[in-house]
């Protein structure tokens, strides 16, 4: 299972109405971000106060997640409902006109609308392993030409209209329809050797998965074995469980991507009428980040040329373990306080280094992963991992000092890797270990 924690927003439609007024506050014209969990994070001030919001292409408005750790004024505020996957009636939540908006110290709009929402009900920031206070949607590319540069992990932006003619070469030239604020384009889906078809596809920088395919609106479709069935993302109304598989391939105007990683929703967690007419599915990150991406919303194009990364197969957290980042921990660590050095007598004979036996503890605050849920038969469960447990040291390295990305790195790194975990569970101390096996190879 990898990082997905996104589909629930890819559906999320307001009756209000915004408008993009972003300038440029500084010179450069280049914004720095983080890759995380294949979502991008760029940091954002909403008056005055700073943050750390996702870029996402399948939502429209700027949301913010409220929090009670985070305090951000706000002021001339109306009640709203959201709907979206995962939401039968709707969320209440509250647009807040006016606001200021600052990107990474470069861009500002001075009058930003921005539509407030419960952070807590979508516990998205414990599966990036960061914080996340809101996510930036498509208003963001209305005005420029977007460069996404995910191997220097950098967006330049440009004028849409007055442009460098050589920024675009080497690119491949793409149309792209622009709907309701969001891109979409046609791709081939390539499901087995024996069967294609042609796919009206979201362009979706929400979307962690290579691919998302909706089922139901595909002719006489059923999921190619081998599958796990697993969580997939998380709406207002709880988790969304779903089906994982490769398939053959996609082509997507002429660059042909293999056997990328798809996931399909369950049914009754997508609300067929407010999906874009003839739409199949999505174009998630783990495609897009193979690429030198030019988003273009005002002449409708894409423009694409590979990176180092394109023909990389995809990868996928084979351990069957979906972790989480449970927040901060004190811990005490014993440091040495004092070293000296003392010459020896004769002159040539250099410097004599000791060191006096003298200690301080030092108190640090340190991540916490606790195991959020176990996929069934996968190599986890059947060593005994267990929902609930918390992680200490995988492969002896103590898992306080890493990144969520860097214990996922590690499991999904290869096929029959050896994993050893130490695990706390209950207050009490466990060892386990088991073997990487990758459930959804793909079979001619």
């Amino acid at each position: 299972m990898k990082l997905t924690v996104l589909i629930c927003l890819c559906f999320l439609s307001f009756s209000a109405v915004g408008q993009s007024n972003f300038y440029w506050k500084g010179k450069k014209h280049e914004i720095r971000f983080e890759l995380m969990g294949n979502v991008i994070i760029i940091p954002v001030k909403v008056n005055g106060v700073p943050l750390a919001f996702l870029l996402d292409t399948g939502v429209k408005e700027t949301i913010l997640f409220a929090s009670p750790q985070d305090s951000v004024p706000l002021s001339n505020v109306h009640r709203v409902k959201f709907s979206g996957i995962g939401i039968e009636d709707g969320v209440e939540g509250v647009m807040a006109i006016g606001n200021d908006l600052v990107i990474d110290d470069n861009l500002r709009d001075s009058i930003h609308n921005l539509y407030v929402i419960d952070g807590d009900e979508l516990d998205i920031s414990s599966h990036i392993g960061m914080p996340v206070n809101g996510i930036l949607g498509s208003r963001f590319f209305q005005d420029f030409m977007v460069q996404i540069d995910y191997e220097k992990t950098r967006i330049l932006l440009h004028d849409p209209i007055d442009y460098p003619k050589k920024l675009t070469r080497r690119f491949r030239q793409i149309p792209i329809s622009i709907e309701r604020d969001r891109p979409y384009t046609e791709v081939e889906i390539q499901l087995d050797k024996n069967r294609s078809l042609p796919a009206k596809m979201l362009i979706d920088l929400g979307n962690s998965d290579g691919l998302l395919l909706f089922p139901f609106r595909i002719d006489s479709f059923t999921v190619r074995e081998p599958s796990v069935y697993e969580f997939i993302g998380r709406g207002f109304n709880g988790e969304i469980f779903g089906k994982r598989n490769r398939i053959a391939g996609l082509n997507w105007a002429g660059f042909q991507i293999n056997q990328p990683i798809v996931s399909y929703p369950d049914s009754n967690a997508v609300h067929a009428a407010r999906l874009a007419e003839d739409r199949i599915g999505s174009i998630g990150n783990q495609v897009m980040r193979h690429f030198h991406v030019l988003f273009n919303y005002v002449t409708e194009e894409i423009y694409l040329k590979p990176n180092r990364s394109f023909g990389k197969p995809f990868q996928f957290n084979m351990s069957g373990m979906d972790l989480k980042h449970d927040g901060l921990v004190w811990e005490q660590l014993l440091v040495p306080t004092n070293i000296s050095q003392q010459p020896k007598n004769d002159p040539n004979a250099g410097i004599e280094v000791w060191q006096e036996k003298s200690y301080s503890y030092k108190f640090q605050l340190l991540p916490r992963y606790v195991v959020a849920g176990v996929r069934r038969n996968s190599p986890a469960e059947i060593a005994g991992v267990k929902k609930g447990d918390v992680l200490l040291k995988l492969n002896g390295r103590n898992l306080r000092q890493m990144k969520l990305k860097g214990i996922l790195d590690k499991l999904q790194h290869k096929d029959g890797d050896l994993i050893k975990l130490h695990l706390e569970r209950d207050g009490v101390p466990l060892q386990l270990e088991f073997r990487l096996r990758d459930p959804i190879p793909y079979r001619t």
